[in-house]
């Protein structure tokens, strides 16, 4: 058991620092609803299938899993807390094992990652990116067993099968996983590990991984290829790139994962390739910007055509986290070293600090449009209303798009949720349309268009407001939610959906 104790002050400081964090997530998950994504999966927690439209099943079963104990926010956030602190500990141990000759760089890796924006919030959070996280790292630490490993020796063969188990969970997590592959390529080619191929654990590897995705392809079978349609044409629906576009997303990670991050390692991605004296420090470096550089490329290429979603790109920046804490404790003598990290981390963590204040609490006196919180209250007294008004009414739940039902389906379960956009997805695979000519409740929250669009396929005829629902806190509202009672709906349908999809992404996609 002493093994698993921190045994120096670094090890015990990162232990307390874990810790404490998940301590705090864990009671910060009960304070707010679900966010738009994690309502969304949590519906694939209560629908489990093989896949699913936009993406592999892991997020699924892991919420099938944690609705076995109870439908609150509590218990569908205990695992992301979980697996987001295993994270951190398996981060730990890498930073360590890569750069032995700084005792501390465990710690400042975690302070690092944890002190970010957009890890404060995944954190909390079960998306597909919770399981994914954990799994590079693993596939990491794997590697790194395997590096030091005779190619044909019985631990480097139980080396490459984890290797092999943990792309699989990571494929299974999300489809973005297929940057691990080109990651271990990039690896081998560069350190001339040929000698690896000889390594019967490593095609064994390669079938488990095939093994391990094939209820992706088996769903794809049954839906026609679906979810890969989908993502072939995800992202690429505009013809034109755009700097505009690509800048955007550029500034937008920069804000959500501090200053010190993304500019010290997207130095550090492009610069480690160059001969240096520390030969030892060099292969470190170069083995996380491996698996670093395929996903910025990815991403920054693809936000030309479409703005990338900064959390897409977190494996990035959670890998080279330890990489830019060597560099700066190698160059900590450097004036303008020490200004630009003092300057980061203050911003990073007086934003960290109010991002988690205002999640505790919204307490802000901040209006509708500018409240970051406002989509994280309110639906359940929404739903409740709208269950009130459907005894009146005889009519079924409607939503404008599928980001609105995620919340309408999830706290109205198990009623379905009709979506009225002409956009096809996962909603039109597990409710289907309704009848045209039928009639429906709309919810619809402030910060989304409404009244609700008509008199086009896919919308109503005519819709009335019902009412307004405040959701009130500190005395300042935080967001409004309001019903229509629609009549009249149009139905689209999709005779050979998939050929359409195919031939027509905008039209069935955007």
């Amino acid at each position: 058991m002493s093994h698993w104790r921190p045994q120096t002050p670094s090890a015990k400081a990162s232990f307390w620092l874990v810790l404490v964090l998940s301590i705090w997530h864990l009671f910060l998950a009960g304070q707010v609803t679900l966010s738009v994504d994690e309502a969304h999966y949590a519906l694939y927690g209560l629908k489990p299938d093989w896949s699913y439209f936009d993406h592999p099943p892991m997020v699924g079963w892991l919420n099938a899993v944690a609705l076995q104990f109870g439908q609150s926010e509590m218990h569908l956030r205990t695992l992301p807390v979980l697996f987001f602190a295993l994270a951190n500990i398996v981060l730990y141990r890498i930073a360590r094992r890569l750069f032995p000759d700084f005792d501390w760089i465990g710690f400042w890796t975690l302070a690092l990652i944890n002190s970010a924006f957009m890890f404060q919030l995944l954190s909390v959070s079960m998306l597909p990116d919770t399981p994914l996280m954990l799994a590079s790292l693993m596939v990491v630490w794997s590697l790194l067993n395997l590096r030091e490993e005779a190619a044909t020796s019985p631990k480097a063969f139980r080396s490459a099968l984890w290797l092999g188990f943990w792309l699989g969970i990571a494929a299974l997590s999300k489809y973005t996983a297929i940057t691990l592959v080109f990651s271990l390529v990039i690896i081998l080619l560069l350190e001339r590990r040929f000698d690896w191929l000889k390594n019967r654990g490593l095609w064994l590897a390669i079938a488990l991984t095939a093994l391990m995705t094939s209820p992706i392809l088996w769903w794809n079978v049954q839906h026609d290829w679906l979810s890969f349609l989908y993502q072939i044409h995800h992202g690429t629906q505009n013809t034109d790139w755009q700097w505009q576009r690509f800048v955007n997303s550029q500034l937008l990670q920069m804000g959500v994962y501090s200053l010190l991050l993304f500019i010290a390692g997207i130095a550090l991605m492009l610069t480690c390739w160059r001969p240096t004296a520390n030969a030892e420090t060099q292969a470190a470096i170069r083995i996380l910007s491996s698996f670093s550089l395929p996903i910025i490329v990815l991403f920054g290429w693809n936000a030309g055509y479409e703005m990338s979603l900064p959390h897409w790109t977190q494996p990035a920046w959670l890998l080279m986290s330890p990489a830019i804490v060597y560099y700066c404790w190698q160059h900590w003598s450097q004036r303008w070293l020490r200004i630009s990290v003092y300057f980061s981390s203050a911003l990073t963590l007086t934003l960290s600090v109010l991002l988690n204040s205002q999640l505790a609490t919204p307490w802000m006196p901040l209006t509708e449009k500018n409240n970051l919180v406002r989509e994280l209250h309110g639906w359940p007294q929404a739903i409740a209303e709208a269950e009130k008004l459907q005894q009146s009414l005889k009519v079924p739940l409607f939503a404008s798009n599928w980001t609105q039902a995620s919340r309408i389906a999830w706290y109205a379960a198990p009623q379905p949720v009709y979506v009225t956009d002409n956009r096809f997805d996962q909603f039109d695979l597990w409710f289907g349309n309704p009848p045209t000519g039928s009639d429906g409740l709309v919810i619809i929250p402030g910060y989304e268009t409404h009244p609700p669009a008509t008199a086009r396929p896919g919308h109503f005829n005519h819709c009335r407001h019902l009412k307004t629902l405040p959701i009130i806190r500190h005395q300042n509202t935080v967001v409004r939610y309001y019903f229509y009672h629609c009549q009249d709906f149009q139905t689209v349908q999709y005779h050979g959906w998939v050929t359409e999809l195919a031939n027509n992404p905008l039209e069935y996609l955007e």
